[in-house]
Parts: C-alpha cells; structure tokens; sequence
C-alpha cells in the first residue's frame, strides 16, 4: 500500500491526520485507527509524514490561490467562505489538479 493509498484510507474513514511539530511522529485522535491501519501506518510512517506534510502544503497553496480568485471578483463574506468549504471538501488527491486549474497550469496525467 503506498502512502498516498494509507492517506486517502484514513481521510475516507473521518480520520484526518497531522505530522507532530518535531516532524517525526503522526497525530490521529485515540482509538480510531483498526489494526489494520495502524499497521500501514507504522510501516509506512517516514513516507507517509513526508505524504501529510505535501498534502498540507498544497491545501494551503489551494486555499490562498481560492482566495486570491475571490479577490479578483470581490466575492461577499459568505462567497468566500463557501469557496473555503468547496477547497477543503475536495478529496486531497485531487487538490493539486485543482491547485493547477487557479495558477492557470495545464492538467497532467497521472
């Protein structure tokens, strides 16, 4: 299973991990995680800190490029904030495609 896979299982399943501020651990409420799971994640576990920090780094990317997309139609309070809801609701592997759309960058293939 690769990191990318570990993540988006947890994330389906109401899990939403974070890296510890040391970057060398990874934080997920107490008792959620299956055994499975907590299996992948401790095999995987260098790979998938780099895979949580990459997918917080292009959210936060996603957010300000939304953001500054709002700018350019002056969009309301309420506007913004559904932007900001539609962002975090895409599903994390796709959220570099959508990253790309904002910056004007055309698709790649996977």
């Amino acid at each position: 299973m690769t990191p990318e896979a570990i993540l988006a299982d947890l994330i389906q399943s109401g899990i939403e991990p974070s890296v510890t501020p040391d970057k060398t651990g990874i934080v997920v409420p107490a008792g959620k995680l299956t055994e499975a799971q907590r299996a992948a994640v401790l095999g995987h576990k260098p790979a998938l800190i780099a895979c949580i920090l990459e997918s917080a780094r292009v959210t936060a990317q996603l957010l300000e490029a939304a953001m500054r997309r709002c700018d350019q139609f002056n969009d309301s309070d309420k506007a913004r904030q559904d932007m900001r809801e539609q962002v975090l609701e895409t599903p994390p592997h796709l959220r570099q495609d959508l990253l790309d759309h904002f910056m004007g960058r055309p698709p790649t293939l996977h």
